[in-house]
């Protein structure tokens, strides 16, 4: 634990058992209260993982507290982990994605939202996700927390530029879509439309400012989820994500 920037600690329990089981998650210690020892000599059993190659310590609870801090969610156990190395890979494995969505994240603020964002995503079945190398949460527990095991069953790539990667995927015969919270005159109600595109990129912005005036200029197509109550300017951004996934991909 050279670099405390580089690890961190999971406390909840689907994200723990989720880091377990991603191969290319490194584990530096995994502490827990003996009561759930049984629980995970089970789990280690059936998922035939080699448990000489984890730091497990029986411990108490205020060590755990301690380690995890005392305002996160007690759930007896506490998994140490460095940080996933993001995948800047993909031009090289484009023609190996077996999944026709793309969700591109342009900057975010609030690591809740992130972390809700990752869950909804995989919920949805979205298995690649592209992120900002800027202007994102770093990765931490409270998101993986939030997440509930997803960030670890998830491909997440770093980008630096998206018009770039916009561009990219364009010629090779990606859709663009923009989810837009402006009224905008070329942005579309997206329950009026018919979605028949076999290959789709959505884009979602910040809370704050939506899709950069760039990102939206080279969108395809821009969406937008309207509301009853015409004097509320938007919603959520996991909210709108939510239901933009759900038409996108049913």
């Amino acid at each position: 634990m050279k670099n405390k920037n580089n690890y961190y600690w999971m406390y909840s329990k689907h994200s723990i058992e989720n880091a377990l089981l991603n191969p290319n998650r490194k584990i530096l210690e995994f502490l827990l209260e003996s009561r759930f020892s049984s629980f995970y000599c089970s789990f280690f059993e059936k998922h035939n993982i080699d448990t000489k190659k984890i730091n497990i310590k029986i411990t108490s609870k205020p060590t755990i507290l301690k380690k995890i801090g005392k305002f996160s969610k007690y759930q007896g156990v506490a998994l140490c982990v460095e940080k996933l190395i993001l995948r800047n890979d993909f031009l090289n494995i484009n023609n190996k994605i077996d999944n026709n969505f793309i969700l591109i994240i342009d900057q975010l603020n609030d690591p809740l939202n992130f972390g809700s964002l990752l869950r909804v995503s995989y919920a949805f079945g979205i298995k690649n996700i592209f992120v900002q190398d800027r202007n994102m949460p770093k990765e931490n527990g409270y998101i993986a927390s939030v997440a509930s095991g997803s960030l670890d069953r998830l491909n997440i790539f770093k980008i630096t530029n998206i018009v770039n990667i916009i561009n990219y995927l364009k010629k090779n015969g990606w859709w663009i879509v923009g989810l837009e919270s402006k009224k905008l005159n070329n942005c579309f109600k997206i329950h009026e439309q018919n979605h028949k595109l076999e290959k789709i990129v959505l884009i979602i912005g910040s809370e704050s400012k939506g899709l950069r005036n760039l990102t939206r200029e080279n969108c395809d197509i821009l969406y937008r989820i309207s509301t009853k109550n015409e004097d509320l300017d938007s919603i959520n951004v996991v909210q709108a994500t939510s239901i933009a996934l759900y038409e996108l991909t049913k």
